[in-house]
């Protein structure tokens, strides 16, 4: 009994002592924990050059003479002197209070202290508080120097700001990775200020890139991640797992109801744009972007069958006396290229434009009916022309006409004044009661009708002669009418008038 109780001791003995080496050896432990290690090692490396910012602005501490607001019947009724109104506003007026209305992330992007952020992280600020990541705060309350906003860029949401007050000669800072590089399905890592939380770090892959359209900005360029992001990692940094910049951590989808956290949707600003913009605004302070001078519609199915062409973007309208009017482009051509590079959408334009600056000249690709024209557009100033409309169309009530049998078809009931035809009323059930897919592309009454296919009209007679040219079931129709601010809407739409 002895001998089997010492050889079951010896049994156990080894397998506790052979246990942790078997772990140690196997395969998938060994692999998890050097990803562990290197997922340590870039937390490691890049914290120390993310930043906590807050934004610190005043209000009034209402006093007694705020809150009352028949100030004047009360100075009056207990007949108080003027020098004491005016004492008793002035002290509440001095009495401030600076509060935190914000706080956010940045991250150092070169040595000499330059900071990347969101430019809704300091928007409104009155002072700026930066914190690193060693506990060193600079207040530019305190010291003016301290936090300095080199240049903003509400368009893209971004901001640049600059610490140290060249005190601190060298600062820890990250560099960008090649945004269009990316891969759907590589890791990243968030690093930033959530909820108050500093430095907290989250992990998780990229979801997808390029995402567009999303409403947060004009010029946008997304990385999708489900890296937990919160309020307060904007302006941090998204990372690969060579910790190097691959996003400026911006904004969430919550699970609404009220939620503020993260449901596995964040997105970041590339770093391809973010960094075109920082260098930009370090330079010179502020975006000067280039513009064409065009307003863009999307090639919808039925006028690229008409046009008999897969890609490319609809000049809608020019504005006058601008960069793509000079040059000769007209509304109604097709954008191909830019300096080579194919464009599919707007957003594709917008972006390979912004690439140039103001005065560059680009080559453009334009199909203009059958044919294919080059044109050398050198361009403007965009601020110098944004915002400018193009020539303003008038409503009428004149008297329809039954026009001939393709206007029939066509379904419209039209009136002419000053030059110009009207659209009264959009006949249910005809051809452009039936094109278009929502308000914004059909045809509706006090809708101005500026040509058919390419052929201008100002009168009826001109709608029915244009409508006998056509030689095919599909008429592009190129309309104007009032936006809900006022401005002059142009657009294109495609009609098939066959027969149902």
């Amino acid at each position: 009994m002895k001998d089997y109780f010492k050889k079951s001791a010896i049994v156990l003995a080894a397998a506790l002592v052979l246990a942790p080496v078997y772990a140690k050896e196997s395969p998938a432990i060994s692999a998890a924990i050097q990803v562990q290690d290197a997922f340590a090692e870039v937390v490691d490396s890049s914290k120390a050059a993310v930043v906590v910012i807050t934004n610190k602005q005043t209000r009034r501490n209402m006093g007694f003479w705020q809150q009352n607001n028949d100030m004047e019947d009360f100075f009056n009724f207990f007949n108080i002197p003027r020098e004491y109104r005016r004492r008793g506003r002035r002290r509440d007026q001095e009495n401030r209070l600076p509060e935190v209305a914000g706080k956010g992330s940045g991250v150092l992007i070169r040595k000499d202290g330059y900071i990347l952020t969101n430019f809704h992280v300091i928007k409104d600020y009155e002072y700026l508080e930066v914190k690193t990541s060693d506990g060193t705060i600079f207040d530019n309350m305190t010291d003016a120097k301290a936090v300095e906003v080199v240049g903003v860029d509400e368009e893209s949401d971004l901001a640049v700001l600059k610490i140290g007050n060249d005190k601190k000669k060298e600062f820890p800072f990250l560099t960008f990775a090649d945004s269009d590089k990316l891969r759907v399905g590589q890791w990243s890592i968030a690093i930033g200020a959530p909820f108050d939380l500093d430095y907290s770090v989250t992990i998780g892959c990229v979801s997808q890139k390029g995402r567009t359209d999303l409403g947060m900005s004009t010029f946008d360029n997304y990385i999708q991640t489900d890296a937990s992001i919160n309020p307060g990692n904007s302006g941090g940094p998204l990372l690969d797992i060579h910790g190097n910049i691959i996003g400026i951590n911006q904004f969430i989808v919550t699970g609404g109801n009220g939620s503020r956290g993260s449901v596995g949707i964040g997105f970041a600003i590339a770093s391809n744009l973010a960094k075109t913009i920082s260098d930009e605004l370090i330079k010179n302070g502020e975006i000067a972007r280039p513009f064409l001078g065009i307003t863009m519609q999307e090639l919808n199915r039925a006028i690229k069958e008409e046009l008999e062409i897969n890609f490319g973007v609809l000049v809608r309208d020019v504005v006058p006396d601008c960069a793509a009017e000079k040059a000769g482009v007209q509304p109604g051509d097709v954008i191909l290229t830019i300096n080579g590079h194919r464009v599919k959408t707007s957003h594709d334009l917008l972006m390979e434009v912004t690439k140039y600056k103001p005065g560059d000249v680009l080559e453009l690709g334009i199909r203009r009916g059958t044919k294919e024209i080059t044109f050398k557009i050198k361009t403007a100033r965009r601020d110098d022309y944004v915002g400018k409309n193009s020539d303003n169309g008038k409503k009428s009530n004149g008297e329809s006409s039954n026009g001939q049998s393709l206007q029939k078809r066509l379904g419209l009931e039209l009136a002419e004044e000053n030059g110009q035809v009207i659209v009264q009323d959009v006949v249910p059930g005809g051809a452009a009661d039936r094109a278009g897919n929502d308000n914004e592309d059909k045809i509706m009454p006090d809708d101005i009708i500026i040509d058919i296919n390419r052929i201008p009209v100002k009168s009826i007679a001109d709608v029915r002669k244009a409508l006998a040219e056509v030689k095919k079931n599909t008429v592009i129709i190129y309309l104007q009418r009032k936006n809900q601010r006022g401005d002059d809407y142009k657009y294109f739409i495609a009609v098939n008038m066959s027969e149902k």
